[in-house]
């Protein structure tokens, strides 16, 4: 999400009238679509999951204080409805494939290498694939994605680090 997305959310989230919201929940569902995907790999439990989600944003819009903290708190309660469904869900697959990066690489010319680097990130742990996902694609920062998945920022920037590396290996591994 462009940092101009994120201030117009904002902007919207201070106006407090209806159309406004409805505007922010057009903005924010493919988003967090994306995201859940990335997560389940199953779209239709995806779709669920961001449905919960957007109802419990419904719900808590009104307890949240600061609506800078609007695109953190969204994410939290995305993945936290995707960790309640894998938890409820024992057929949950954990070599999830991320889907939603082929939409991002889409609007690249060549196809070849979006399929490459698709196939690339597939190859990530799952760990590693969220944090690619949030931060390249979904335009977050370090402290942002930390908030998101309740770890240090430290470890985000490790994880982050680490999954950079094992992409440049998988780059030098290609014929």
């Amino acid at each position: 999400m462009s940092m101009i997305d994120k201030i117009y959310i904002e902007y919207l989230l201070l106006k407090e009238d209806e159309a406004s919201f409805h505007q922010v929940l057009r903005l924010v569902q493919p988003k967090l679509l994306a995201f859940a995907v990335s997560f389940l790999k199953d779209k239709s439990l995806a779709q669920d999951v961001v449905q919960e989600a957007l109802i419990s944003l419904v719900k808590g819009i009104r307890k949240l204080k600061d609506h800078r903290k609007f695109h953190v708190w969204i994410y939290q309660v995305t993945r936290s409805k995707c960790l309640d469904t894998i938890r409820k869900n024992q057929k949950y697959k954990k070599d999830t494939d991320i889907d939603s990066v082929s939409d991002a690489i889409a609007q690249k010319n060549d196809i070849d290498i979006q399929f490459d680097v698709m196939m690339m990130i597939n190859k990530l742990s799952l760990q590693h694939k969220n944090i690619i996902h949030l931060f390249y694609y979904q335009g977050f920062s370090i402290l942002e994605i930390a908030e998101i998945l309740q770890k240090p920022a430290g470890s985000i920037k490790s994880l982050l680090f680490d999954a950079r590396a094992q992409l440049k290996q998988l780059i030098g591994e290609k014929p």
